[in-house]
């Protein structure tokens, strides 16, 4: 009998969702009868004499249909079977009971990249071909098995092996569905950059809705924060005076905007006066005001002081610790008279203007050392508010850094984005300058980069350029240890030359050791004015430490 004859019986359909989609020239009432008996996750019936066998593939379930009378181990993969299933979109591989390859069709070959036709599982796995082999699972646990494969090509592949058994029960065959997992791999790595962009647009709507409601760079996504904020908004209703403290940097001027901003005060208007950056002899006038005459230079017909002109408003001391003793029992009259007196004038004047008082230093120390008046701190301290360091609410980083972008971008007109390694960078940075810094290095990356999106090499180069900023440490063994000894520089040139070199480092290394110019200067034996004339002559920056 010819291989023409022996076969001309065989045929096979493929089935999707309850639909006939391929078909050879089987009779229909037998098609129809298979499909009848057929039940979801069966692999082998038999119907009116013919034997079934149902294969999963991508297109649907392929079902071989062949009269019983041929079925024998010798004719299972004869030429049309071999057609069928490399008509297949996916690999498909035969394995005995031993797991040697019978069969392995063209999609199969040419996914994978080699022929194992002929070839055991076990010794495929010990050249390295592949890293793990779905026969062998399956002739050990005589069960489907589905799992990740990779192939010595480098690619990843889904394959979902099946057990066939004999009419014994014995295990006979494994058929192996090989699908080629780099396309989705693709498609999913594409879908988290997706989610990623998503969550940026979000992050940069959000920070441009905060930005419409308010100038304000203040930012409450951790918990931290939110209690702050939740603390602040309690406050702001009341009239009482705040003590806001923590390291500098952290947003001190932007909480007390915030409780002005919710205040009964909120129409009117808020002033603010750093104490350190004025000196001593022009702050008293600064605040308090004066009359005609009352010192050389003043204005004839006198000047009305920052508490005068924000009467009904609100008054921001920053740096309340700088302020000189004398000022201090100064400034506790007007805080408990609500009443000022004009350098020269013995009149006093009726104000009404809340105090929002912030510092970086331990008051409480300095009252201690004598630096501060304890009367004053109890006045000021009513309402204590502290600010955690940017470092303590790693969550506000990322919506800060998304919200410093919309502003760099209305500010310059430059649109740019942070791909997300960069990102967690910056979100693992200590920042010991708090909110400060990271507003300036956001702005400064953004300047410098010459391209839409910032990179994680571009934000790495910009922190490793940054000089060393350090904190003010508490504990003395620890500042022995990191600290280094300093050696003097060794001078060179005239003896003019030099001494205004030794000068020059005198003045570096104070500037070091001391938060405020005034403190520097008092340590040198020099007027502040003195100070700063120096500073601008050797082209000096303040180096600025922060306390832990």
């Amino acid at each position: 009998m010819s291989i023409t004859q022996l076969h001309k019986d065989e045929h096979f359909f493929i089935v999707k969702n309850d639909e006939v989609m391929i078909k050879s020239d089987i009779q229909i009432e037998l098609l129809e009868k298979i499909i009848k008996n057929y039940s979801k996750g069966i692999e082998t019936f038999e119907v009116e004499g013919y034997f079934i066998h149902v294969l999963d593939t991508s297109q649907g379930n392929l079902f071989y249909v062949k009269p019983i009378m041929q079925y024998s181990y010798i004719d299972f993969m004869n030429p049309l079977s071999i057609k069928v299933l490399n008509s297949i979109s996916d690999g498909v591989t035969v394995c005995d009971c031993d797991g040697k390859i019978l069969f392995q069709n063209d999609i199969d070959i040419e996914i994978v990249g080699i022929d194992l036709m002929g070839k055991y599982a076990k010794d495929a796995i010990a050249e390295g071909i592949m890293s793990d082999s779905i026969s062998m699972k399956v002739i050990d646990s005589k069960e489907k098995v589905t799992i990740l494969q990779t192939f010595i090509n480098g690619k990843c592949f889904l394959v979902s092996g099946k057990p066939i058994f004999d009419e014994y029960g014995e295990l006979q065959y494994v058929v192996a569905i090989t699908r080629d997992m780099t396309q989705l791999k693709l498609l999913e790595k594409e879908v988290k950059k997706l989610e990623v962009q998503n969550e940026n647009f979000k992050n940069r709507l959000h920070a441009i809705h905060n930005k419409e409601n308010t100038k304000s760079s203040l930012i409450a996504v951790s918990s931290a924060m939110m209690q702050v904020v939740e603390r602040v908004m309690r406050v702001a209703v009341v009239d009482s005076t705040v003590l806001i403290g923590g390291e500098s940097g952290v947003g001190k001027e932007e909480i007390t905007k915030l409780i002005h901003a919710n205040s009964r005060r909120h129409n009117k208007r808020i002033l603010t006066i750093n104490c350190s950056a004025i000196p001593e002899n022009l702050l008293e006038s600064e605040l308090f005001g004066y009359e005609a005459g009352a010192f050389t230079g003043a204005s004839r017909g006198g000047k009305a002081g920052l508490f005068e002109i924000a009467s009904g408003g609100t008054v921001f001391l920053d740096e309340i610790g700088e302020m000189p003793l004398l000022l201090q029992a100064k400034l506790l009259r007007v805080l408990q008279e609500s009443e000022v007196q004009r350098l020269g004038s013995g009149k006093p004047i009726p104000i009404d203007v809340r105090i929002i008082a912030a510092t970086n230093r331990n008051l409480a120390e300095m009252v201690r050392q004598g630096n501060f008046r304890e009367d004053l701190y109890y006045r000021l301290n009513i309402i204590p508010i502290e600010i955690p360091p940017l470092r303590h609410r790693r969550q506000d980083i990322i919506p800060l850094i998304n919200h410093f972008l919309a502003v760099v971008e209305e500010k310059y007109s430059i649109h740019r984005t942070i791909e997300s390694s960069a990102m967690k960078i910056l979100e693992s940075y200590d920042w010991p300058g708090n909110v400060r810094q990271l507003k300036n290095m956001v702005e400064r990356i953004c300047l410098l980069a010459t391209q839409p999106e910032i990179t994680a090499y571009i934000v790495q180069q910009e922190l490793d350029s940054n000089p060393i900023i350090t904190r003010d440490l508490e504990d003395p063994v620890e500042i022995q240890r990191i600290q280094e000894p300093v050696v003097a520089p060794k001078f060179s040139g005239t003896l003019k030359e030099r001494v205004a070199s030794f000068e020059k480092q005198i003045i570096k290394e104070t500037l070091s050791k001391y938060p405020s110019i005034r403190q520097a200067a008092k340590s040198l034996g020099c007027d502040q004015s003195t100070l700063v004339r120096k500073i601008q002559k050797f082209q000096l920056t303040k180096q600025i430490s922060y306390k832990d």
